[in-house]
Parts: C-alpha cells; sequence; structure tokens
C-alpha cells in the first residue's frame, strides 16, 4: 500500500472540518507532500552514448541538451551539431547517474557546467521566453535511449516527446506472427478518414492455431487507414483501420473484411488493458465481445512494434447481430440500432441534454450512418424517454426496464468497473437495439479499457470520476438493478475468477518476448518486463475484487422476477435444453430463452408460479 492509498480517500471525505485552521494547513502539508514526492524520488541515468534531436517541429535556432540532478547546484549544457540528415546529435562520453531533469532547449545560455540547480535553470530558460521540452511523462521515468532520436510531439514552449528508434534498429522477436503491410508506393498512411490502397500478408511463424494469409509473392489486397482519436494524434506509434477486398480469417479469427491494429501506446500495463477488459465481459457472458490478438507488425519494410489486431465493432451476423437498418430511410424506424455514447463532440451524433451533467450525452449513431429526419426524431425520442425514466425519482419505477435490458446493462457495468474504467460510461459505451417496438437497447458490445486503474480503486466509478458518467450513475440507484449487479458479479466471483489470473500469465508470456522488441523500438511506450506488468494490473483487479465484495457480497440473490410466461409478448420464446418450445414451465430448471430474432441466453428458471424467476 502506498501513500496515495492512504491518504487520497481521507482527502476526499465531505465531512472532514476544512474550516478549521489546522486541518487546512494538515490538507496542504498533505498535497504537498503528494505532489513533490514523485518530484524527489523520479530519477534517469544518462547513458554513454550518441543522441539524436529531431528539430522538424520544434525549429529550435540553437538546440543544447540540459540535464542535472535537484540535489546538486550544477546544471550541465551540451551543445548539438547539425547531421548531414538534418537531425542534431551529440555524445555522452561517461554515464551520469541519477538524473533529476533532462530536456532538450533552444536557449542562448552558454554550454558548459553552470553553478545552479537544474530546477532553477530550466525557470530561467522559461523566464527568458525560450523553448524547451518536456522529457518525463506524468510520474514514469523516460529513459534515454543510445542511438536512439528524441522526437517531440510540437512546436509549443513545454512540448512533449518520445525517443525513437530506427526501424532497422529493431527486429521482430520471431514469437508471434508477422503481418506485413505494404501501402501503394510505400505511402505513408496519414489520415483517418481516407483509405490508401495496400497490400498484407501473414507469417504465422509456426504459432498454433494461426494460418497464414497471403504470401509475399501472392499478398491479400485491402485498403488501410488510420483510426482512434488521441491515440491517433498523440503517439508515433499509430493505430490504424484495415478494410480487407475478401473475407479472411486473420490469425485464425472469424473470418471478416474488416479489422483494426491496435497499438496500445497509452497503456502503460503492457498492452493488457483492452484483452483483460475483453477477457472479463467474455467471463460476463455478454453477446459478443471483440476477439483480439497480438501481432508484430512491420509497414514498408519498417518494423512497428506489438500490436493486437482486433474485431472492431459492427452490425454484423458474426458480430452486433441484429437487422441491419438502411441510411436515409423511412421504413422501419424501430432498428436495426448501433449507437456510441461518445466523448467526441465531431462525428453525427444527437445530442441530450443531462441536467445535472457539464455537457449534453452525445449519440454517435454507427448504424445506419446517415439518418432521415423519421430516424433522427425516433433515436432522439428513444433516449429523451431513457433519460426521462432513468433520472424518475421513484426508485422502484421499472418505466427504464421498458427501454433497457436489466442484466445486460449490469454486465457490462461490472466489467467497467472491475476495471476501474472511468471512461466506461463517458465514451467507447455502445448500446444497440434489433427492429420491433418491443425491442429493447442492449448494453454492449464493450470497447477500449484505455483509462482503467488510473485512479481509486475503493470507489465506484462515478464517485471521483476523471470524466462525466451518463446514465449510469442513475440506474444504479434502482434497488432491481442493484439485485441484478450482485448476481452477475456473485456469478463471476464464484465461477470465472479464478481463471482470469491464468489468463494474464498466459498472454504476458506470450507477448512478453515481442513487448521486448517492441520497447527497443518504442522505449517511451513500451515495457522490457511484461511479466512485471502482468503482476501490477493482477493486483490492481484483485484490489477492486476485493473491495466490490465488501460493497456486494459473493453470493448474488434469488434473481429477478420477470412476467408469467404465459405473459410474455410474442416475441419471446422459452424452450428446453432439447430444444423443445415450452408453453408453460411446470418445474424448475436450465431453459434456453430466446427474445427478437436473434438474442439466445441460457437461463436458470428458479422457481414457479404466478411469477417466474429468470436468472442468467
Amino acid at each position: 500500500m502506498n501513500m496515495y492509498t492512504l491518504i487520497l480517500p481521507w482527502l476526499k471525505k465531505p465531512s472532514l472540518p476544512w474550516h478549521n485552521f489546522s486541518c487546512i494547513s494538515l490538507r496542504h502539508l498533505l498535497i504537498t507532500l503528494l505532489l513533490i514526492t514523485p518530484l524527489l524520488s523520479r530519477a534517469v541515468d544518462v547513458p554513454a552514448g550518441v543522441y539524436y534531436f529531431d528539430n522538424s517541429k520544434t525549429n529550435y535556432s540553437t538546440v543544447k541538451f540540459v540535464y542535472g540532478n535537484d540535489a546538486e547546484s550544477t546544471t550541465h549544457i551540451l551543445a548539438l551539431t547539425k547531421t548531414a540528415d538534418g537531425k542534431y546529435t551529440f555524445t555522452i562520453n561517461t554515464t551520469v547517474k541519477g538524473q533529476t531533469h533532462y530536456f532538450f532547449t533552444d536557449t542562448a545560455l552558454p554550454v558548459g557546467a553552470l553553478s545552479e540547480k537544474v530546477t532553477a535553470v530550466k525557470n530561467l530558460i522559461v523566464q527568458r521566453g525560450e523553448h524547451r521540452t518536456q522529457t518525463f511523462k506524468d510520474e514514469d521515468n523516460v529513459p534515454m535511449v543510445p542511438g536512439a532520436t528524441f522526437v517531440p510531439n510540437k512546436a509549443d514552449l513545454y512540448t512533449s516527446g518520445h525517443w525513437q528508434v530506427a526501424g532497422a534498429q529493431a527486429n521482430v522477436s520471431g514469437t508471434l506472427p508477422v503481418m506485413y503491410i505494404n501501402t501503394q508506393d510505400n505511402a505513408p498512411i496519414t489520415s483517418k478518414e481516407n483509405y490508401i490502397s495496400a497490400t498484407l500478408y501473414v507469417d504465422p511463424m509456426s504459432t498454433a492455431g494461426c494460418p497464414a494469409s497471403g504470401t509475399k509473392d501472392s499478398p491479400l489486397t485491402l485498403t488501410i487507414k488510420g483510426r482512434g482519436n488521441y491515440t491517433w494524434t498523440g503517439f508515433d506509434k499509430k493505430p490504424y483501420r484495415l478494410k480487407l477486398s475478401t473475407k479472411e480469417p486473420l490469425l485464425g479469427m472469424t473470418k471478416s473484411k474488416h479489422f483494426v491494429l491496435m497499438a496500445g501506446a497509452d497503456d502503460i500495463l503492457g498492452g493488457l488493458r483492452n484483452p483483460l477488459g475483453y477477457e472479463l465481459s467474455r467471463c460476463m457472458k455478454l453477446a459478443w465481445t471483440p476477439d483480439c490478438r497480438p501481432v508484430e507488425v512491420v509497414l514498408n519494410g519498417d518494423y512497428i512494434g506489438l500490436y493486437f489486431l482486433t474485431e472492431n465493432i459492427r452490425v454484423d451476423s458474426k458480430r452486433v447481430n441484429i437487422t441491419e437498418q438502411k441510411d436515409n430511410s423511412d421504413e422501419d424506424v424501430t432498428g436495426g440500432w448501433l449507437v456510441e455514447v461518445d466523448n467526441y463532440n465531431t462525428d453525427p451524433h444527437i445530442s441530450v441534454p443531462m441536467s445535472d451533467k457539464s455537457q449534453d450525452m452525445w449519440i454517435t449513431y454507427k448504424s445506419p450512418e446517415i439518418l432521415s429526419a423519421k430516424q433522427e426524431a425516433y433515436l432522439q425520442q428513444q433516449f429523451n424517454a431513457i433519460r426521462d425514466a432513468v433520472y424518475a425519482t421513484d426508485k422502484t419505477s421499472t418505466e427504464w426496464e421498458k427501454y433497457i435490458d436489466l442484466y445486460a446493462m449490469a454486465r457490462v457495468y461490472v466489467v467497467r468497473e472491475l476495471m476501474q474504467d472511468e471512461e466506461g460510461f463517458h465514451g467507447s459505451f455502445y448500446l444497440h437495439k434489433d427492429r420491433g417496438t418491443d425491442t429493447k437497447w442492449i448494453a454492449g458490445p464493450v470497447w477500449d479499457f484505455g483509462n482503467a486503474y488510473n485512479n481509486d480503486r475503493h470507489a465506484f466509478i462515478w464517485d471521483w470520476p476523471q470524466f462525466e458518467c451518463f446514465l449510469i450513475d442513475h440506474i444504479y440507484q434502482f434497488p432491481r438493478f442493484q439485485e441484478a449487479v450482485k448476481n452477475v458479479f456473485g456469478d463471476f466471483y464464484r465461477d470465472a475468477l479464478p481463471t482470469v489470473d491464468q489468463y494474464i500469465d498466459q498472454l504476458a508470456a506470450t507477448i512478453s518476448t515481442a513487448a521486448k522488441s517492441d520497447y527497443t523500438r518504442w522505449p517511451s511506450y513500451g515495457t522490457d518486463d511484461e511479466m512485471d506488468k502482468a503482476t501490477k494490473i493482477k493486483s490492481y483487479l484483485h484490489d477492486k475484487v476485493k473491495w466490490l465484495a465488501s460493497q456486494w457480497g459473493t453470493n448474488g440473490t434469488t434473481g429477478i422476477e420477470t412476467p408469467h410466461i404465459s405473459d410474455m409478448n410474442q416475441a419471446t420464446h422459452i424452450y428446453d435444453l432439447q430444444g423443445r418450445e415450452v408453453k408453460t414451465v411446470t418445474r424448475p430448471g436450465m431453459y434456453i430463452y430466446k427474445q427478437g430474432r436473434h438474442v439466445w441466453k441460457k437461463f436458470h428458471i428458479c422457481n414457479v408460479g404466478n411469477t417466474t424467476s429468470l436468472r442468467p
């Protein structure tokens, strides 16, 4: 347990008498300790070697390198020389241990050793109106890599950046399948809006269950573009969207034309966040969860590292299996629908005002992609009605359940809670609805766990969120939803939790060697110790599980009551395990429940009478 774990929950308590002077002083002292502790403890070595600086974005007139340890009153300033290819270079002759700061700068300060603390020099450069880079990312050390190039992200005063190793200096590990992609005329992929033509082939590298796809001499054809928002703009290791000319079982996955390559550059837990989130989704028995598999990628002859090839979310008989509604149509606007509660106000969407939030809830429509006036009016009416029902003051009301499937929402919520993913109901929160006036909105599939385990694991995800949490904080106030959550969590705790550690360990071991190659290519993003990241993410998960068990218990309850079978609507059918439709249930047991055209689930009917309890 660290100081943050001990102090932050106490600092957050609203009952503390902060109006008392001594309490205020103590609070300020604790906050100060929290802020300065990382500064005191973070340090990197400056290894001996040759280094480079990419000045193409910053356009410094005079590039210099500054380093020092704030415990000493000496700061070192080195000059860089311009190379023939336009980069700037400098050499460290002897390794310097335990430096608290280093950065590149455009300064007129003289080269040599200054009798000043490095922090004072850093501040002096700012006071002089000169530019410099940031070289520490949050509380994490950013080690220097001999032979690498420091690449600033942009030209602003305090730009961040990363060390980049040329592709020729990093090689495939030989432990994972390798995907070779070549764009037409080796064109760079610079847009996430426009596809460009390319070819692809996969060398399985003797990986079990992974077929070859195409060959070097006869590759598959496809188009490719960038994808993502922050992950596209914030990192040099980019994610990509693939659209193959024909359906292919890439890496042994279900045949499709549509896949994405997730880069994981934003994942400080060794790229394990998304795979773990998807594994928990499968444990919760969501209707469909994206498959993702590790692969190393070579783009236009350049090794670009370890990626996860992932099924993207789309309407498809093998993915989100609903009726596909036509674009710009008035035929039957009840469905199917695939939408996302989105955290970006740029994609085509409707806006739903939320009285207690700082912004509207943006509903980006994925299918159909172009709406007629009638389709847009229906979608707006549906989510206005959902908001009103969820915000009802009477928490015994079941009005919201007329619109949203209770157990699907409980499953998605438990997954997000287990991952401490406070962004899970702010963006990348998908819902879908099949055609019909009596069909409900189904929460899921899950997507994007990039912000998992970034905050206090001893709190619900809406308690201290970094982002607005839409709907779920109000839905949780309904006792019937809490009951469903306890059932889902109890089943997971008893049946699935014991297998999750094994999943994490096996995945980490599988990608461990490739992660080292990725780290050589992207030392600012990756890790050279994948098993350490596995240990960390397991500890975070178990810490959250323990806290949730203290809130919900681990046994669940007796199930939720639903109307008697004879009263269910005509879109609902129940079958026994031999496939025979059951008109009247006379005894408890296992049955198959079908609602609408596609939603099949196995239920345990707990009791029989005027009401029949159905429990997944």
